[in-house]
């Protein structure tokens, strides 16, 4: 009897020591990991925390800001600028940001207000969530100055490098680089060039670039090719040099490319994790939504080849999704945007035309109030963050146009608006403004709006009396209205609230909400 306990026991012990232990599940995330417009992000981290910024075109705020501590859930936690600085005008393009000493830098692309040339400012804060104090212009170059980086070397000093000569005829771009004070607000000695013509450099409209030092080696990541449009090819190339000041040598095909869902792929940054991981933020187009939702907020891990020091990513495409950067995250995605304006929580992050009507807006009264501080069409809005998706809205109704939709510009919007006792569809396409449908309203106190797109350039229009019975808005006999005209090269159009008063008027909505439809 003892000896057959002591088999069983042995047994038992030994099929329970040869289980073999569960493989842990590799956890992924989805691209992008910053949905909607955001292109030509730039990353950093602050101890265990990292922060984006993004180009914002001609939208203020300017450049927004978010904060993450596992590089794939972003919060919006405001913009650089909640006014442009004085001296701009619009193209508020390629913002970099820097941290230095205890400060945040800011190194950003706009264009002059008196020359309308573009330039690179730069300003600081302590405190990143509440925006930055502008220092000026920072780099002027013959016709233009844009994208800077500005990284620091093994002896401490600072550099800056930045794309020169995209607008001067006969001359070949060029990124140009300079020694930045230690205070990291103005240019020490003389320029030199990255990329050397004379020495054999392949030059493509260098573009977007950032650099990093490993291992005695100074990589520099750029982009090439067509970026803003739906004929784009763009792409991420690296160059490598032992010399910050020449010997560059470039590697023969792109690393980074685009692929069947993600497409032109380019103008990021770099960033290191606490363990010593590359990881690079950039931008891509959706390849069904495209332009109509813009370049979108993308991450992917770099990682070296050992043997030959060079560079690479898993795939030389954008990946669709990818493991997780750090252990036990899991990404999160909120497909409803809502908003009943009870509190102005959200009011810093809607944006407006930075050359378009000039408005001021408030919460009051679990309302929100646009009051345009001159005659003609104001826009107050949001970025969508994919192309399929429904807005819902009511509007109070006024002697003036007021209402929700699709905004490019001033002359490029498509809008369904009350005015007194009716409802119009407008449309306007390259300054011609046509009104495409009237409806009669019985009851113009207020009216609930909605309009349902599919893949950011095809628009269902609704209205309803109650906000639950909708009646569609038909254009001859057709539901569906085609706003391919919508899209803007370089930069996606936004959506909310388009008004269109005399300067005086006050234009009162009570709610808003967007459902996404995420693929």
């Amino acid at each position: 009897m003892k000896n057959t306990i002591l088999i069983i026991t042995v047994m038992f012990h030994f099929t329970f020591c040869a289980q073999p232990e569960k493989k842990k599940e590799t956890a992924y995330y989805q691209n992008p990991v910053i949905a909607g417009d955001f292109p030509d992000p730039s990353v950093i981290r602050v101890g265990d925390t990292y922060y984006a910024a993004g180009t914002s075109c001609d939208f203020a705020p300017n450049y927004p800001l978010f904060e993450s501590k596992d590089l794939i859930n972003w919060k919006r936690i405001g913009s650089v600028f909640n006014e442009p600085p004085a001296w701009t005008a619009d193209d508020f393009w390629a913002p970099e940001l820097f941290y230095h000493n205890g400060t945040f830098f800011v190194y950003y692309t706009t264009k002059r207000k008196d020359n309308r040339i573009a330039c690179i400012g730069v300003a600081t804060t302590k405190d990143i969530s509440k925006g930055f104090t502008d220092h000026g212009i920072l780099i002027e170059w013959g016709e233009e100055a844009i994208d800077a980086f500005v990284f620091q070397d093994d002896d401490e000093k600072l550099y800056i490098t930045w794309k020169a000569y995209g607008l001067t005829p006969g001359r070949d771009i060029e990124i140009l680089c300079s020694e930045l004070s230690d205070d990291g607000m103005q240019l020490v000695g003389d320029h030199f060039t990255l990329t050397d013509f004379t020495k054999g450099w392949q030059g493509a409209g260098d573009e977007g670039q950032c650099i990093v030092k490993r291992n005695g080696w100074y990589y520099m990541f750029y982009s090439v090719g067509g970026c803003c449009d739906n004929r784009c090819d763009y792409r991420v190339r690296v160059a490598r040099s032992k010399n910050l000041r020449n010997g560059w040598e470039q590697f023969p095909e792109p690393i980074l490319q685009g692929g069947d869902e993600w497409r032109c792929t380019g103008h990021g940054t770099l960033v290191t994790t606490p363990d010593n991981r590359y990881f690079y933020m950039y931008h891509s187009y959706n390849a069904t939504d495209f332009e109509f939702i813009g370049r979108q907020g993308m991450l992917d891990e770099m990682l070296w080849n050992n043997e030959t020091n060079w560079p690479y990513f898993k795939g030389d495409t954008a990946s669709v999704s990818a493991p997780v950067p750090f252990e036990n995250t899991v990404q999160e995605t909120d497909p409803v945007f809502e908003d009943d304006f009870s509190n102005d929580k959200n009011l810093p992050f809607f944006e407006w035309d930075v050359k378009g009507v000039k408005l001021e807006s408030e919460i009051a009264d679990g309302e929100l109030l646009i009051s345009p501080q001159e005659g003609g069409i104001a826009f107050l809005g949001l970025r969508p963050q994919s192309g399929n998706y429904e807005l819902i809205s009511e509007a109070i109704s006024t002697d003036q146009r007021s209402g929700i939709g699709i905004y490019s510009n001033q002359n490029c919007f498509l809008c369904l608006a009350a005015s007194e006792s009716q409802l119009l569809l407008v449309q306007k396409n390259n300054g011609e403004e046509q009104v495409l449908v009237e409806v009669k309203l019985d009851n113009p106190a207020s009216v609930f709006l909605k309009y349902e797109a599919v893949t950011g350039r095809y628009f269902h229009f609704f209205w309803s009396e109650n906000g639950e019975d909708w009646i569609p808005v038909e254009v001859d006999g057709q539901q569906q209205i085609d706003g391919t005209f919508l899209a803007q090269w370089g930069f996606s159009p936004r959506v909310g609230f388009i008004v269109n008063g005399n300067g005086k008027n006050v234009f009162r909505f009570s709610s808003l909400k967007v459902n996404y439809y995420f693929n």
